[in-house]
């Protein structure tokens, strides 16, 4: 069978298998990084940070399955990379969040739903309702991409050891060890343009196709700067203009719809 095929297969199980069981399990414990953080140098941390706790065990993972596919060939791709992938999709529950998020919005609980993100992701100030849709723009926007679209780009153009790093350099984000910022704005990059792209699709075309050729190409726009100027351009105006609810609305059946436009493009690659 073709590898493409195989990619695919493993990647239509590996989703299939997160959506239906959700976040968790045996692989999401798993934490391939704990033998490596010993190595980790004071004096050079930025790059032995990227060494150990990304490249190191992205690398052990790779020569296991290169073994496994001289051993087993198209099955290898089955098992390793269908694990792989499922190891590299997000922690969060993002469905529930987003019907928490979603219900005290519509129940007119501007407060209740900002604390449903700061329960996750707090700065600690109080946001009035604007502050709180550009917030919310950039928290959902960036956990679908984290948690799904840029494992499965990753999977796509390097294969599974390429989904494995992905997962491991967004693992170190809030500990004692992070990947660097600017690194992180260069993994994000092809993810999060990919993704307004297809905002545009369902939103304003031409805002938002302007705002990813105008800012796209450059890192210098943060990842959260990015996403927030695309929904903005896709949701047609200012975060004012919209009551919460129905901006929220908005925004995750942008989100949805993306989704599936993505999983339609990665089978029409397969099947042509």
């Amino acid at each position: 069978m073709n590898l493409d095929y195989l990619a695919f297969l493993s990647f239509m199980v590996a989703t299939g298998l997160y959506w239906f069981m959700g976040p968790g399990g045996p692989l999401h414990a798993i934490d391939v990084q704990s033998p490596f953080r010993a190595q980790i140098d004071d004096a050079s941390r930025a790059n032995s940070v990227l060494l150990w706790l990304v490249g190191a065990p992205t690398a052990v993972f790779a020569v296991l399955f290169m073994i496994s596919e001289g051993l087993f060939g198209g099955a290898a791709m089955l098992l390793f990379g269908t694990a792989a992938l499922f190891y590299s999709f997000g922690r969060e529950d993002y469905p529930t969040l987003t019907q928490r998020v979603l219900a005290r919005a519509r129940a007119g609980d501007s407060a209740g739903a900002a604390s449903v993100i700061d329960s996750i992701e707090s700065d600690g100030e109080a946001h009035d309702d604007a502050e709180f849709c550009g917030e919310a723009s950039i928290f959902f926007s960036k956990m679908a991409m984290q948690r799904w679209f840029g494992p499965v780009i990753y999977f796509f153009l390097m294969g599974p050891a390429g989904a494995v790093a992905y997962r491991l350099a967004h693992e170190t984000q809030g500990t004692a060890f992070p990947v660097s910022e600017s690194v992180m704005r260069v993994i994000e990059w092809l993810p999060s343009r990919l993704m307004a792209l297809s905002f545009a699709v369902f939103g304003d075309f031409d805002k938002t196709l302007g705002h990813v050729v105008q800012k796209g190409p450059s890192l210098q726009p943060s990842t959260a700067e990015f996403f927030e100027d695309a929904v903005d351009a896709a949701l047609e105006g200012d975060k004012t203009e919209l009551a919460i609810y129905e901006r929220l609305s908005g925004l995750f059946r942008l989100l949805d719809r993306s989704f599936l436009l993505w999983l339609g493009i990665f089978a029409l690659f397969v099947l042509v």
